[in-house]
């Protein structure tokens, strides 16, 4: 009998690729949700610090916010999702009733990494719980390049000139 299901096994791996299969980012898909979050704060505040923004991962990334930037006191709120089989990203958790400034979305697909920043006022409109009759947490799903809520590519680039934008933006208030 294990002999049966040893070949089976061996014929089933070789069929049950998927797009994740050999990519760049294959590891974070297949990662545990807590160590993938974790992944992506420290990507993202270090990409703060490496355009001359210093930032820093709150309390763990626990708590009513993930991230700081220091000299301006912007919070961020930080969501990873892995791209589905239709190329969306479903970021879950995002509270409407906790104190941040923007949700920082990062999202991660086979071979590239894409980000949007939504301020608060975009969750504060979401409509999809995560649970039947939720109030507490909902769901934003964003599209590479299109869409509601439209995501970039992750460059240093595409990076900086968005947060140049929310700078400016909060200089101007």
């Amino acid at each position: 009998m294990q002999e049966i299901i040893k070949e089976e096994l061996s014929l089933l791996s070789t069929r049950n690729q998927d797009k994740w299969h050999g990519s760049k980012y294959e590891v974070v898909k297949r990662a545990d949700m807590t160590p993938k979050g974790d992944f992506g704060e420290r990507v993202t505040m270090r990409m703060l610090n490496k355009i001359g923004l210093e930032s820093e991962i709150i309390n763990g990334g626990k708590g009513e916010f993930d991230i700081i930037l220091k000299d301006s006191g912007i919070t961020l709120e930080h969501k990873l999702a892995t791209e589905d089989t239709s190329r969306n990203f479903q970021f879950n958790g995002l509270k409407k009733n906790v104190d941040y400034d923007y949700a920082y979305c990062l999202g991660v697909s086979p071979d590239k990494l894409w980000f949007g920043i939504f301020p608060k006022s975009v969750c504060e409109n979401l409509t999809v719980a995560m649970t039947k009759n939720g109030e507490d947490s909902f769901k934003l799903t964003a599209r590479p390049e299109k869409g509601r809520y439209p995501l970039r590519e992750l460059t240093l680039e595409n990076f900086r000139d968005e947060i140049n934008q929310i700078i400016e933006g909060r200089k101007q208030q």
